[in-house]
């Protein structure tokens, strides 16, 4: 009687791949790319972008910001030496027939308590510019600011004048240098005094 050959169900065998290795049935391990070491190197890149940006925003803001006060003070400056030309111009002139013809203007662009002033001025000389028949005309010739800032100004302006009376019926030249001081109202100056020097 032969001996029994051995049972390949009793003794199994391991299997082996191809390469004689085991075969590990776990998960492959992941390669790695190198995106986390960019993701790294990218990301000082980008705050210092963001920084830059910042910056630039924050410039240009400032540069608008004091681009449009520079204009803002440039329109409030040509709008005081327009008030004061045309102020002057008027409260220079007069007609001893009719001195209230540029009351009103006058008034209208004074503050109330140098428009009360003005008014004194013209009720204490009605009389004599009446009794001499004076008439005077004026211009501004020349106005530039000498203070500026949001809520008043300061301008100096001279105005020529040519007045005719009784005693001077061809005419008087005179020419004047005036300080005039303004205060902003809402949107427009009024002019709170008046100086001849």
């Amino acid at each position: 009687m032969s001996a029994e050959e051995p049972n390949d169900d009793e003794n199994p065998s391991t299997p082996a791949d191809s390469d004689g290795e085991p075969d590990d049935d776990g998960p492959e391990p992941t390669e790695d790319t190198g995106d986390a070491r960019v993701t790294r190197r990218a990301s000082p890149r980008r705050i210092a972008g963001a920084l830059l940006l910042a910056g630039f925003v924050a410039v240009s803001a400032a540069l608008g910001y004091t681009l449009y006060q520079q204009s803002e003070l440039s329109r409030l400056q040509h709008e005081a030496v327009d008030t004061t030309r045309g102020y002057l111009a008027a409260m220079s002139s007069f007609d001893y027939q009719n001195l209230d013809a540029n009351k009103a203007e006058i008034t209208a662009e004074s503050t109330p308590d140098f428009a009360k002033r003005y008014d004194e001025m013209v009720t204490a000389l009605r009389d004599i510019v009446i009794a001499g028949k004076g008439v005077a005309t004026a211009t501004t010739i020349h106005a530039a600011t000498e203070s500026l800032d949001e809520h008043s100004a300061t301008v100096i302006a001279f105005v020529d004048q040519s007045v005719t009376n009784v005693t001077a019926p061809k005419g008087n030249q005179q020419r004047y240098r005036m300080v005039v001081t303004l205060a902003r109202e809402g949107d427009r100056w009024l002019v709170s005094n008046v100086e001849t020097l």
